[in-house]
């Protein structure tokens, strides 16, 4: 199977906090996913938008997209998978946000140059291979002065070194015996459905040099220290942010110059 139809296939399973078996509300929705992550509204500001025109790429089952409209912000949110943009509507209409919602590509999306003042990615480009065209994407789409956003998975956190490696690659020995490569196993175990396609964790380092390839003013952050255990996911661990072991590189840079 081509990659890219495989990486469609299993995001329509797998939309991301759509809790469709759970039948959950918008409000519950809101409440796990903040209280999850409670590191995102002090890092991404929802609230600085306000006015200004946001696009989301990679909406999922539209939560982000919603707290962007609940500060005031205009949003247009984007999605490749049929799932995702019929879970963003409906979350919508029930909260009652007017945000505009297209199915589209993150290596092509259909809007003129320089549209938005913010462009945002939560977890969305380290499942892309050709995450170079995403990026100039991203920049096209943004107005000069304009800021991206993003989380990407970081290579060198604990999640990454203790959930991934170890407990597959060597505990079960399918790094050990040649069964996975590194790359393959990362894709396999990142997610809550194991057998993702394609998974890239980054370093710190990694993501800076990609985004400052389009973008100035590059600041990354480390946050969310968690691990998956053998019993349960995203176990939280008593660790300072400084330390810099956490799963989420959370991204800003902004498009000045490198041309138009």
């Amino acid at each position: 199977m081509d990659i890219g139809m495989g990486i469609k296939e299993y995001w329509e399973r797998c939309t991301p906090m759509s809790f469709m078996r759970e039948g959950w509300s918008y409000e519950q929705k809101r409440e796990f996913r903040y209280s999850l992550q409670d590191y995102m509204g002090e890092a991404f500001r929802f609230g600085d938008w306000a006015g200004r025109e946001v696009l989301e790429v990679g909406c999922g089952s539209g939560v982000d997209a919603l707290e962007f409209a609940r500060h005031g912000a205009i949003v247009t949110a984007t999605d490749i998978t049929d799932n995702a943009i019929n879970l963003t509507r409906d979350l919508a209409t029930e909260a009652g946000f007017p945000i505009k919602v297209v199915q589209a590509s993150a290596l092509g999306l259909p809007f003129r140059d320089a549209s938005f003042d913010c462009v945002y990615s939560y977890g969305v480009l380290h499942h892309i291979p050709d995450v170079e065209k995403a990026l100039n994407e991203i920049r096209r789409l943004l107005r000069h002065g304009g800021t991206v956003l993003a989380m990407l998975y970081n290579r060198n956190s604990l999640l990454y070194a203790y959930s991934i490696i170890y407990r597959h690659g060597v505990r079960e020995r399918l790094l050990l015996d040649g069964i996975c490569t590194e790359q393959e196993l990362v894709a396999r175990y990142s997610e809550r459905v194991e057998g993702c396609p394609y998974t890239r964790a980054y370093t710190k380092e990694e993501a800076k040099e990609l985004f400052s390839r389009w973008f100035d003013d590059v600041h990354i952050a480390v946050r969310y220290n968690v691990v998956d255990t053998d019993v349960d996911r995203k176990v939280r661990l008593g660790l300072d942010d400084r330390w810099e072991l956490g799963w989420h590189l959370v991204v800003r840079a902004t498009k000045k110059g490198h041309g138009t």
